[in-house]
């Protein structure tokens, strides 16, 4: 489907109550077409990318978000390139990937391109790192992230924490802090939690990390999408087995589920988006 935006461009003078109006009228057109984008259009979508879409189903509260994007709105009115930085370890990176180009982050560059008004373009840039701790990631933000200057950042972490066993008080923290700092340079965030494998559940602890993340997402009133959950849920639906979503080694990501993490992001970031434009479009039509 293809979102339709940033159709009104006629410039009024400024100050004026017309071009107040004007701008209001903007958002609203806006809003509305990803309201209508939401409801499930499918046109321009071809036969392989339905049927891969449909082996990828998962519930709506794990493919929802509960906090909003506000500068990921924003962007999208005033802006025609939105860049998006992909931070995290070996999932990011691509491990387990047959090519670069079926790494997930490339993939949500494509799907989010798909989706929106050809007049905005979506760069997705990948900042994975194999190995990487949390603390880690925190501490290429200033050199790595920020320069950049994203309107939105993906953080994939937990799972070398999880394995490596760094305190939760310490983890927590660290999300935290990493949080903190993006958000009062005006850039939203996403947290990806852990990845789900067979052996994951063994790991000491490793459950408690994929809470910690839930909780300072919800402290921070930032979204969440829930990786652990939703590849758990795919294997326990019989929607694909263990091999078939993982790479050889049964723990990093294959092109399966790299095709699935991507689409079922680009499905949460609309829908939050759609979300916010149905509640003000009510709104006007209240008034």
């Amino acid at each position: 489907m293809v979102v339709r935006v940033g159709a009104v461009r006629e410039r009024a003078p400024a100050g004026s109550s017309f071009a107040l109006l004007t701008r209001r009228l903007a958002a609203l057109v806006l809003f509305a077409a990803l309201a209508a984008a939401a409801a499930g259009s499918s046109v321009g979508q071809t036969a392989g990318q339905l049927q891969g879409a449909s082996r990828c189903k998962a519930p709506k509260q794990l493919v929802r978000f509960n906090a909003p994007l506000p500068n990921m709105r924003r962007a999208l009115v005033n802006r025609s390139e939105f860049r998006i930085a992909a931070l995290g370890s070996s999932s990011t990176a691509g491990t387990g990937a047959s090519s670069p180009r079926m790494r997930y982050p490339l993939r949500l560059e494509a799907e989010l391109n798909r989706r929106f008004d050809p007049d905005r373009s979506f760069v997705v840039s990948n900042l994975g790192v194999g190995g990487q701790l949390a603390s880690d990631m925190l501490a290429r933000m200033p050199n790595e992230v920020l320069p950049l200057e994203p309107q939105l950042v993906i953080w994939q972490t937990g799972v070398n924490d999880a394995i490596r066993g760094v305190p939760l008080p310490q983890f927590e923290a660290t999300l935290g802090h990493g949080v903190d700092l993006l958000k009062s340079r005006r850039i939203d965030v996403i947290l990806l939690d852990l990845q789900y494998y067979p052996r994951s559940e063994q790991v000491p602890g490793y459950l408690d990390y994929v809470r910690a993340m839930r909780k300072v997402a919800r402290e921070k009133d930032v979204p969440i999408l829930h990786r652990f959950a939703i590849m758990k849920h795919l294997i326990a639906s019989g929607q694909f087995t263990p091999p078939e979503l993982l790479a050889a080694d049964l723990f990093h990501l294959n092109d399966v589920s790299y095709g699935c993490l991507s689409t079922l992001l680009a499905d949460a970031i609309e829908d939050g988006l759609a979300a916010r434009s149905r509640e003000l479009v009510k709104e006007a039509m209240a008034r």
